[in-house]
């Protein structure tokens, strides 16, 4: 499915996960984006950040909001949340022994998803956190050689970073994936499995946040853009 003129992965989560797993094990250079409804408002709304997902290998669909919209257009798409898909990445690369770097989020929460990991035997090779001016640890990245970037410094930022500067790595998948590592470590819970597949993690996310609310008036921009739009 098209929406903004970005082609949203419409397979199965099996077929893009099979895919992604190809790809990683042959060593290439591929950038994933987790597209939700806020990442695609982003880029109808702001051309630096559009072009950074249209340069993306796959665009995934993340949110409930695009799945929604997929329905009304009459076209059927499957969301893989990206804090699943990170998981699922976490479960295969503990087998196949690939090679993980942790970029983002606070210091106290990236140092213990990597001590967690570690424990779990995932090959964490280094981890820094999100809060930095700059290129960040780009020399660092570069000299570990990591299989797999998680890059969790929430939308514009992580997609920008990883635009301008993925060229300088021979290989790598690099993908954004937000508030993960604060689930993923044990400081935010997810929302109940019942909120998640009736659609309303976004909701849930607005409670644990009150400061967030000011998403559903992003939320509504992007319906409106989005019933417009004619991919």
């Amino acid at each position: 499915m098209k929406l903004f003129g970005i082609e949203i992965d419409g397979r199965s989560r099996e077929e893009i996960f099979k895919d992604i797993v190809k790809r990683i094990d042959s060593s290439q250079r591929v950038f994933v984006v987790t597209a939700n409804a806020v990442i695609m408002l982003k880029v109808k709304e702001n051309p630096k950040y559009r072009k950074a997902v249209e340069s993306a290998d796959l665009v995934v669909p993340d949110g409930s909001g695009i799945v929604l919209v997929s329905k009304l257009k009459g076209k059927r798409i499957s969301k893989y949340p990206g804090v699943e898909l990170a998981r699922d990445l976490v479960s295969e690369g503990s087998k196949k022994k690939w090679k993980f770097y942790l970029l983002g989020a606070r210091e106290r929460v990236v140092s213990k998803l990597a001590k967690d990991l570690k424990q779990r035997g995932v090959n964490v090779c280094g981890y820094h956190h999100g809060y930095f001016d700059g290129k960040g640890p780009v020399e660092e990245i570069s000299e570990k050689k990591p299989d797999i970037i998680l890059v969790a410094m929430g939308v514009p930022k992580q997609e920008l970073w990883i635009y301008e500067n993925m060229e300088k790595f021979r290989k790598g998948l690099f993908i954004g994936v937000g508030g993960t590592f604060d689930v993923m470590a044990g400081f935010k819970k997810r929302a109940p499995k019942w909120m998640v597949k009736a659609g309303l993690e976004w909701l849930y996310r607005i409670f644990q946040d009150p400061k967030r609310w000011k998403v559903l008036f992003r939320l509504f921009r992007f319906f409106i853009y989005a019933l417009l739009d004619r991919g």
